[in-house]
C-alpha cells in the first residue's frame, strides 16, 4: 500500500465514531448543478453512502480527488442518517413545498447562473415555509436576482478571486 493510502486510511479509522458525522445538521441535502462530475461531488455522494465522516477528514489531508473518491469507497463501513439528492436538470428539482416541513431540509445551487432561475427563487421566497436553507454557490453576485434571491439571503460571504 503506497503512503498516501495508508495515512488516509488511518485518519479514517481514527475518526470512525460519530464525532464527525453530526457536522451537517439537516435531514435532507439536495445539490442541484451543472458540474456534479467534478471530484468534490463525486467525494460528496460517496461519503453519503457511507460515513460523513471518512469524507470529512480525508479532505483535509489535500491529497488528489482520485484517490480521495477510492479511499472513500474502499473504507465505508456505516451510513449517514442525512438522505442527499443530486439534480442536474432543473425539471428534477423539487418544488420547495414537496419537501416536509418537519425536516431540516438544505439545498445547494451551484454556479446557475447560466440557467433559468425559476427554481433557485422558488426555493428563496418559499423555501422557508418547508424548513429549507439555501446556499447558492455563484462567481458573480450582481447577477444573482437581486429581489428574491438576494434580498432573502440570511448570509452572505464573499471570497477575493484567485
Amino acid at each position: 500500500m503506497e503512503r498516501n493510502s495508508w495515512h488516509i486510511s488511518r485518519k479514517i479509522s481514527m475518526w470512525e465514531d460519530d464525532f464527525a458525522i453530526e457536522w451537517l445538521d439537516y435531514n435532507n441535502l439536495c445539490v442541484f448543478g451543472k458540474s456534479l462530475f467534478q471530484p468534490e461531488y463525486r467525494i460528496l455522494k460517496k461519503s453519503f453512502r457511507g460515513a460523513a465522516s471518512q469524507a470529512i477528514e480525508i479532505m483535509q489531508l489535500n491529497l488528489s480527488p482520485v484517490i480521495l473518491v477510492e479511499e472513500t469507497a474502499k473504507n465505508q463501513t456505516q451510513k449517514s442518517d442525512i438522505k442527499c439528492k443530486f439534480f442536474e436538470n432543473d425539471i428534477d428539482v423539487p418544488d420547495p413545498r414537496e419537501l416536509s416541513p418537519e425536516k431540516k431540509n438544505l439545498m445547494v445551487f451551484d454556479d446557475l447562473l447560466l440557467e433559468r432561475q425559476n427554481n433557485c427563487e422558488a426555493y428563496y421566497t418559499r423555501g422557508r415555509h418547508s424548513n429549507v436553507d439555501c446556499l447558492y454557490l455563484a462567481q458573480n453576485y450582481f447577477k444573482l436576482c437581486r429581489q428574491t434571491i438576494r434580498e432573502n439571503a440570511n448570509f452572505i460571504c464573499f471570497f477575493v478571486k484567485i
